[in-house]
């Protein structure tokens, strides 16, 4: 039980500091004029890395879901939750599959790669898709209107994994180690 009420307020924490990134550090990408750049991605790659595939995609839909209640932007709400889900599922597979790495070069590479592997697919397939058949409008178009997003959430996540290596050494061994397991 002591570990379960551990990853619950692990999690807690996490989409509570998503939200917080994503609304306090805001940074314009002036190519699309109304476009902020998700520093929340750093954090939901740390908590793939360290805690699995529920506690990342919980933080990366709990906490798009917050930002978007409090910013009264619902309209690509569950688009952008479908797409944090497949990348939190895909990131955190990956993050507790190989934690373990001896190679820590091949370790970050290989999480990096999934990373913007999972983005594309999250970004570009899925909230397309969905954008699509909500909208009506052709799927190259969203397609075409999620790439800012896709890439500015692939490099904010591809970060998230060097600096979730540096962190092991300053984290309390309680957070780093994988607290409950599903």
């Amino acid at each position: 039980m002591k570990s379960y009420t551990r990853w619950i307020t692990a999690t807690a924490v996490g989409i509570a500091l998503f939200t917080v990134f994503s609304l306090v550090l805001r940074i314009p990408v002036f190519a699309s004029g109304h476009f902020y750049i998700c520093l929340g991605y750093i954090v939901m790659g740390i908590f793939c890395y360290y805690y699995g595939i529920l506690s990342g995609t919980l933080i990366g839909v709990l906490g798009i879901l917050f930002y978007c209640l409090i910013t009264s932007s619902l309209g690509g709400m569950v688009g952008w939750m479908l797409g944090n889900a497949v990348i939190g599922v895909c990131v955190g597979l990956v993050g507790s599959k190989t934690r373990e790495m001896k190679n820590e070069l091949l370790h970050q590479a290989l999480l990096i790669g999934v990373g913007i592997l999972s983005t594309a697919l999250g970004m570009l397939l899925v909230k397309s898709v969905y954008e699509s058949l909500l909208s009506g409008l052709p799927f190259s178009v969203r397609f075409v209107a999620n790439m800012t997003g896709f890439i500015t959430d692939a490099i904010v996540l591809s970060v998230s994994f060097p600096f979730a290596f540096s962190l092991r050494k300053v984290l309390p061994k309680w957070f780093t180690a994988p607290a409950f397991k599903f």
